[in-house]
């Protein structure tokens, strides 16, 4: 595959986070209570298919190196994470107040990227996080006050923890391997991890109606397969700290979703909150070399 430019890569990642933006709502009349999926079986199944999918689209045509098996176990084992915890945190909280938490990945990235990556990570950025911070609460409407923290929203929290390692990890593994091998191994992982949880799972079901099968082919293919792996080919070609700047944009197209799906509107504060994520991915530009690790 030809390599993008920035711009063209970044382009990339924009279409991700479009990607993303629509699976909120998709996930969560999958898994809402008294739905005909379990969690962990509809984590299982969604990825065994994208790792099957991923191997056909993907396959490199040889044995993956030492660093891409490390690197697919540890970018993995952390989507994993961010995947459990999000689809187990969506039983108990609202689909705003998960796309607010999971978002909040995006403020720990440039630490995160600062003490794994050893990148030098520009004020702006660090700057950038404050009308970000801002705009997630302000376009999610969860209003948020430590008396209203649900379960499910100190579970979702920690799928914000395992997608800021997931992030930085590509950022680190796909300059040392395959992106291709990366992205198969990661999936498998995931898949493997959501079929040991579903032999711990509480009555372990999923549904074979027509609908709730193309959820979750389209969850498979497209969000992950089509999602993820542009994910894992074009960040490489940024930066961590710059990527999640546009991956906070994911609330923006998931309002946008549920406006055109099921006739949501956006109210002011809605508005404010995806101009100021707007703003942020503009503050936090910063010039080609900046964010690289250093030598």
């Amino acid at each position: 595959m030809k390599e993008p430019s920035k711009i063209g890569a970044e382009a990339l990642l924009v279409l991700t986070t479009a990607i993303w933006g629509s699976t909120f709502l998709i996930i969560k009349l999958m898994v809402r209570e008294g739905a005909a999926n379990s969690p962990f079986a509809l984590l299982g199944a969604r990825f065994a298919i994208a790792t099957i999918v991923a191997i056909f689209a993907f396959w490199p045509g040889r044995c993956p190196g030492k660093s891409e098996i490390v690197g697919g176990l540890i970018i993995g084992i952390a989507a994993f994470g961010g995947y459990a915890f999000q689809t187990l945190g969506l039983v108990h909280t609202t689909p705003a107040r998960s796309g607010f938490i999971t978002s909040l990945f995006v403020l720990l990235i440039p630490f995160l990227s600062r003490f794994w990556e050893k990148a030098k990570i520009p004020l702006k950025v660090y700057l950038a996080l404050i009308p970000a911070a801002f705009g997630l609460w302000a376009i999610s409407g969860a209003g948020i006050s430590f008396a209203d923290i649900n379960p499910g929203d100190k579970i979702t929290f920690l799928s914000a923890i395992c997608y800021a390692f997931q992030i930085v990890g590509i950022q680190i593994y796909t300059r040392r391997g395959d992106w291709k091998w990366l992205t198969i191994i990661q999936f498998g992982v995931v898949a493997f991890g959501s079929g040991i949880g579903a032999i711990f799972e509480s009555g372990t079901h999923i549904s074979t109606d027509l609908p709730n099968l193309i959820g979750i082919a389209y969850l498979a293919i497209f969000a992950t397969v089509g999602a993820l792996g542009v994910q894992m080919f074009a960040q490489r070609f940024s930066t961590s700290a710059r990527a999640s700047l546009i991956y906070i944009a994911e609330p923006i197209f998931a309002a946008l979703l549920a406006m055109v799906v099921i006739g949501d509107t956006m109210g002011g504060m809605e508005i404010v909150g995806a101009v100021a994520i707007i703003l942020s991915m503009f503050v936090g530009r910063f010039p080609t070399n900046a964010g690289r690790p250093r030598p």
